[in-house]
C-alpha cells in the first residue's frame, strides 16, 4: 500500500478535546512519554518553529524513553525523520543551504585525538580543521600534515538526517515503501542545493529577484526544481500512534506488520 494514503479517516469524527482524552486514558504507564513527545510535535508549527536542536531534544526523549518493542516508537522515529526532511526542505527552498548541510552532511560531533593520548579535542562544527589546529605561525599545509601524521579524527555523532533515516533502515519495522519514500527526499534536497547553485543562485534575495523577472514558463521551472515539502506524512504517523494507543492492534501502513 501506499503509505501516503490519510488513515485520518479514522479520528475524523472525534474532537480534538475528545481525541487527547482517549489517547491519556491508556493504562500503561511507559506509554505516557512517547505519548506527551507525539502532542508536544502536535503543538509546534513545523518546520518554521524547529531547528537542528530540537530534533536532538525530541530524539533524546525517544531514546530515553526505550520503547523500542512498540510500534509507537517506531511512529514518533518516522515522524522525527519527518520533522528533519521538512526542516532541510525548507532551509534549501530558503537558500540556507549550510543549515541545510547540518541536517544532511555535517557531522554533529567529531573528536580529534591525538597520538600521545591526551584527551580528545571536539572539532569546531564549522570552519577547516587545519584553521583549529594551526599554531605558532605554521603554514596550513603544516597544519594539515601534522592532522595526518598525529591525530585521528572520530565521528561521535553522525548527522541527524542520516542518523534517523539509518535507524528506520535497521530497524526492520519501518516499511520498504516509506524508505525508499524517504530517500527520495533526500535526493531532492541534494537535486535542488545543485539546482539552484548552478543558476548562481545563494541568497533567497537572489531566487527572489529570479523568479519575479521570470516568465510564467520559468518560474514554472524553478517551482518544479524546489522542495516544496508537504506534511501529509507526518501528520499520518502522528494519527497512527493516536489510533494504536487506544487500539494497540490496529495497523499502519507505515509500518511491517509483526511476526
Amino acid at each position: 500500500m501506499n503509505p501516503t494514503v490519510s488513515a485520518e479517516s479514522h479520528f475524523s469524527g472525534m474532537s480534538q478535546n475528545l481525541k487527547i482524552a482517549a489517547i491519556f486514558q491508556q493504562p500503561a504507564a511507559s506509554a505516557q512519554p512517547l505519548l506527551r513527545l507525539n502532542a508536544e510535535m502536535d503543538e509546534t508549527i513545523i518546520p518554521y518553529d524547529v531547528n537542528e536542536g530540537q530534533i536532538e531534544s525530541w530524539l533524546t526523549e525517544l531514546e530515553t524513553a526505550g520503547a523500542m518493542a512498540s510500534p509507537i516508537y517506531w511512529l514518533l522515529l518516522i515522524r522525527l525523520n519527518e520533522v528533519a526532511l521538512l526542516c532541510a526542505g525548507n532551509y534549501v527552498d530558503n537558500c540556507k543551504f549550510s543549515a541545510a548541510g547540518d541536517l544532511l552532511v555535517n557531522p554533529r560531533e567529531i573528536l580529534v585525538h591525538s597520538k600521545d593520548a591526551r584527551p580528545p579535542v571536539r572539532k569546531w562544527r564549522h570552519g577547516r580543521l587545519s584553521d583549529q589546529f594551526r599554531k605558532n605561525g605554521h603554514s596550513r599545509r603544516f597544519a594539515i600534515e601534522t592532522l595526518k601524521n598525529e591525530y585521528q579524527l572520530e565521528i561521535t555523532r553522525p548527522p541527524l538526517l542520516p542518523f534517523l533515516l539509518g535507524s528506520l533502515k535497521a530497524s526492520v519495522r519501518v516499511a520498504g515503501a516509506y524508505l525508499a519514500y524517504a530517500d527520495r527526499r533526500m535526493l531532492q534536497i541534494t537535486d535542488t542545493i545543485g539546482f539552484l547553485t548552478s543558476w548562481q543562485i545563494f541568497e533567497a534575495a537572489d531566487l527572489h529577484r529570479r523568479t519575479i523577472d521570470a516568465t510564467s514558463e520559468t518560474r514554472s521551472f524553478i517551482a518544479s526544481h524546489l522542495c516544496r515539502f508537504d506534511n501529509r506524512i507526518f501528520l499520518l504517523a502522528g494519527n497512527a500512534v493516536q489510533r494504536i494507543a487506544i487500539d494497540p492492534a490496529s495497523r499502519c501502513d507505515l509500518l511491517n506488520p509483526i511476526r
